[in-house]
């Protein structure tokens, strides 16, 4: 997806002036516009590849985040407590995994796409599944240093952003629920539906929930750099067409 397309009906120029605004905004899209990024398949496939990956799974609960391992086993340092994590999503567990951003071929180019609209940025891409309605989430909280893109592809997200009142040390990340009302001042309630996107700049408190059934989201977290300071290496994201290399040798 070119990032023309995933910031649509938003002109590029709309875009940089919201973002140099240094606030929030939502992008409301067709309901297919996100469909074709990723597949059930493509989730499930990640998750049963349990002891071969850069970065697990975590399972969300309490508010916050955690890995589900065994680890020191034979041939494998670390591998994924499946039955465990089967068992937590059935029990209204969501989860989240990191380092994304080559899921599939379709996901890769809608990074490198983000990557190449947005001059000297690097981005990611996170995702976020929640298997059944009022599943976990974690607490109110912002994130530093990078701007968020926030993708809703399958599903509904009910969503807060907050303002920290006066007094807030700045640098707590995260509040508890039992104490929004003391640090926090609701700014803004909505849902983000199929195809809509969300911008946040960085260090925007908020908290997200899935009332209304099973979701599938993408973040794209990005940094910019100063273009004076060292460029980060590009991640190589092309397709390895293996089993076209295969089947022409067993041609030949």
């Amino acid at each position: 997806m070119q990032f023309e397309k995933l910031i649509a009906p938003m002109s590029v120029d709309e875009f940089a002036q919201s973002v140099n605004a240094n606030r929030s905004f939502v992008v409301r899209g067709d309901p297919n516009k996100f469909a074709d990024l990723i597949t059930l398949d493509d989730i499930e496939r990640v998750l049963n590849n349990g002891c071969n990956t850069s970065v697990f799974p975590q399972i969300i609960d309490g508010g916050v985040r955690y890995d589900l391992l065994d680890s020191e086993l034979p041939w494998a340092p670390k591998a994924l407590k499946k039955s465990e994590f089967s068992r937590l999503l059935e029990d209204k567990r969501s989860f989240m995994m990191m380092n994304l951003s080559q899921i599939n071929p379709k996901v890769s180019l809608l990074i490198d796409g983000v990557e190449s609209a947005i001059n000297s940025s690097c981005a990611d891409l996170h995702l976020y599944v929640s298997s059944k309605a009022q599943a976990t989430g974690y607490n109110a909280h912002r994130d530093r240093p990078q701007f968020k893109l926030y993708l809703q592809v399958i599903g509904s997200t009910r969503w807060c952003l907050y303002e920290a009142k006066s007094g807030l040390d700045n640098a707590v990340a995260s509040i508890a629920k039992e104490e929004e009302e003391k640090y926090l001042t609701l700014k803004d309630e909505f849902d983000l539906n199929p195809g809509d996107m969300l911008f946040m700049p960085p260090a925007t408190f908020h908290k997200v929930g899935n009332p209304y059934g099973p979701r599938v989201s993408f973040s794209i977290p990005f940094v910019v750099l100063n273009p004076e300071e060292k460029q980060p290496k590009k991640m190589d994201r092309s397709y390895i067409p293996f089993k076209s290399i295969f089947e022409k040798a067993q041609r030949q």
